[in-house]
């Protein structure tokens, strides 16, 4: 990718201290802007997924390596830190079902490319925060093995377990959960299974209930029965095989047989094939057999019938059965609980390696009150004991930023616990403006939001976006209209908050996630570089839109489009960067262009004022059609950056329909 030329590097220069406009380069003469040492004062962070977004070794899978490479792209798009889907192995493509804290997954490279990655990104100004899943654990993780062991297991304790969830939530023997929720507890066998020895199995068909009975036995062993009219048999073993059983009366049939399996038996009605009906095993959560004593048969939903000192009982787990969530106990002990001082070294180790941050997933189901204090006392424990770790080889604190997907104020008393959380209503509002065409209500929601937080904390950050990997594309939202996707950026350049662009956002990418009647996968679709045929599609397992993913959505082709969404990014992300008021300022209403004009709703204006005193006003008309803005208060003479049809024509200026500007003041 090549570097800007000098006389744009010294212009960069000029407009950090200016704040004057940006250069509007031409389609011929486009060069990626190019940041000197500490310029970018902007806190534009990028989401990015590992897995789809750069693949360097042509596996299909992204990687560390492929990051690296793409380092001039995200340095040039003005982003000064790197937020990392989860890098950890997992049973999943997306790696929210962790199963090693401590370790990186092979997909992506080992610990060196990711050290590799660090120094390079460090090099450039960009800090690397990685994903982090305090809530709960995959199902595959080694910690969650041990604990169906037995319930003597130390790390039994580590998970919500139980043979009776409702009993054991209302005695407070979860102090984590406040109620007893049925699709949040899934069947589990805790205790050690399987058999070796002698068995008899009876299985008894001669009723409404049809049941098997297994007992010890000292009888002769038998073989399997040679018999092609009997259609009974066990599966059984590992690898597991079918064992024809003796009919011994009216729909009676029985064996008795040398045992080694690690796991039980299943009945079946026939040895060729497993469906419609023919599987016959243990009804859901009553799995574990007991010798001597008939097993009433289901072959609705049959699940394995174990042998063995188990017991069937219910994890817990808010995300499914696949995630069983964590038990850190009591809040006020929370962090002298085993998992969190485990979990507390798996980050220590990233911290002391060179990760600059985190971002906390769900952080509102930790404790299962989303609205009550536990989390965020929660979190500030968590906080305070990375932090501890990072301000002995740093001068400043540890940046952090909780995923609280909930309205402003109920996000604010987590700023208890954080310096950082999302800002979900960035977008709930500003999509509404932009497909409502009404723009008046934009700036006092937003300080008033502000507000909320710095009552709770007086240096709350907003982490602002658009969308995220969990939501339906902004593209999808407001129909691919390309001026409003461009003014979309402009707003989220152009106020309070620490931003964040979500992979693909800035391209114009598209996708309905599950929520919406999609596939979580196609809102998380590989970068196209340059030829879709070189994207890191594996992950997603064929599940990608190919009327998106093409050559004329690349990266490469949208550098060479000046009217490009790409071309947008770039500007207003200089803009940011190079503007003290828009990078770090505080949002204050415009005294005509407010609320309470809804006159001119269509225009969203208010001004950014930096700690230095340098000041910007920020005018958009999200409205199909022009507004004329008299401004006599205001200085129109030096434009930072604008969007779509400007004209100033002494205090006034007309606005074009989905047109912006910012006006240094």
């Amino acid at each position: 990718m090549k570097r800007i030329a000098t006389a744009f590097l010294l212009f960069a220069l000029l407009t950090a201290a200016s704040c004057g406009k940006n250069p509007q380069p031409g389609k011929d003469t486009f060069k990626t802007p190019v940041y000197a040492s500490g310029e970018k004062q902007g806190h534009i962070t990028y989401q990015l997924l590992i897995y789809t977004f750069a693949d360097s070794n042509s596996d299909g899978i992204g990687d560390f390596k492929g990051i690296e490479s793409k380092l001039d792209y995200l340095d040039g798009l003005g982003v000064s830190a790197i937020w990392l889907s989860p890098a950890h192995p997992s049973d999943s493509y997306h790696g929210y079902d962790v199963t090693d804290y401590s370790a990186l997954n092979p997909d992506f490279g080992s610990e060196a490319d990711f050290r590799s990655l660090l120094d390079a990104a460090h090099a450039k100004g960009i800090k690397v925060y990685m994903d982090f899943v305090l809530n709960h654990t995959g199902k595959g993780h080694p910690w969650f093995a041990e604990a169906k062991r037995s319930v003597e297991n130390p790390k039994f304790e580590w998970y919500h377990i139980s043979s009776d969830p409702a009993t054991d939530i209302a005695t407070h023997k979860f102090p984590m959960l406040t109620g007893y929720y049925s699709n949040e507890w899934h069947d589990v066998t805790v205790g050690e299974i399987g058999y070796v020895g002698r068995l008899h199995f009876k299985v008894d068909f001669s009723g409404s209930v049809r049941t098997l009975t297994v007992t010890e036995s000292s009888e002769a062993a038998q073989a399997s029965n040679t018999d092609s009219s009997v259609n009974m048999f066990l599966w059984i073993g590992e690898p597991g095989k079918a064992v024809r059983m003796y009919k011994t009366g009216n729909s009676i049939y029985e064996i008795t047989m040398d045992v080694d399996s690690p796991w039980g038996v299943l009945v079946r009605t026939s040895d060729t094939s497993w469906d419609n009906g023919t599987k016959w095993g243990a009804p859901k959560g009553k799995n574990v057999l007991t010798f001597g004593e008939p097993l009433a048969l289901s072959t609705d939903d049959a699940q394995d019938i174990l042998f063995g000192a188990a017991q069937s009982m219910k994890f817990q787990g808010a995300f499914g059965s696949w995630m069983p969530d964590i038990n850190f106990g009591a809040v006020e002990n929370a962090c002298t609980s085993e998992p969190f001082k485990a979990l507390a070294a798996s980050a220590d180790k990233w911290i002391d390696m060179g990760v600059d941050g985190f971002r906390l997933d769900a952080v509102k189901h930790i404790y299962s009150s989303e609205k009550g204090p536990e989390n965020p006392a929660f979190l500030k424990q968590w906080y305070d004991r990375c932090n501890t770790n990072y301000r002995q080889s740093h001068d400043s604190d540890i940046y952090m930023v909780g995923e609280v997907w909930m309205s402003a104020s109920e996000v604010a008393p987590y700023y208890e616990g954080l310096p950082a959380c999302f800002e979900f209503d960035f977008w709930e509002r500003l999509k509404w403006v932009l497909q409502q065409r009404t723009g008046c209500y934009f700036a006092n929601d937003l300080i008033g939001y502000r507000k909320t937080y710095a009552a709770v904390r007086s240096n709350a950050i907003p982490a602002t976006k658009l969308t995220n990997h969990d939501e339906t594309r902004a593209a999808t939202i407001l129909n691919k209209d390309i001026q409003k996707l461009k003014q979309a950026a402009a707003f989220l350049m152009s106020a309070e908050g620490e931003p964040y662009i979500y992979q693909g956002e800035e391209l114009g990418y598209w996708g309905k996630d599950s929520d919406d009647g999609g596939r979580d996968e196609l809102v998380r679709a590989p970068i196209v570089w340059d030829k879709v045929y070189s994207a890191a599609t594996k992950k997603l397992d064929g599940h990608f839109d190919m009327t998106m993913l093409n050559d004329e959505i690349s990266v490469a082709a949208q550098e060479a489009d000046e009217n490009s969404l790409l071309r947008v990014y770039y500007e207003w992300t200089h803009a940011r960067n190079s503007c003290a008021a828009l990078a770090g300022g505080k949002m204050s209403a415009h005294s005509k262009y407010n609320n309470n004009n809804t006159q001119d709703k269509t225009v969203a204006a208010w001004y950014m004022t930096a700690s230095d005193g340098s000041k910007a006003l920020v005018l958009h008309n999200v409205g199909s059609s022009a507004a004329t803005l008299s401004l006599p208060d205001d200085k129109l003479s030096d434009e930072v950056v604008s969007l779509g049809s400007v004209s100033v024509s002494g205090s006034s200026v007309e606005l074009g329909a989905n047109s912006s500007v910012v006006f240094k003041q």
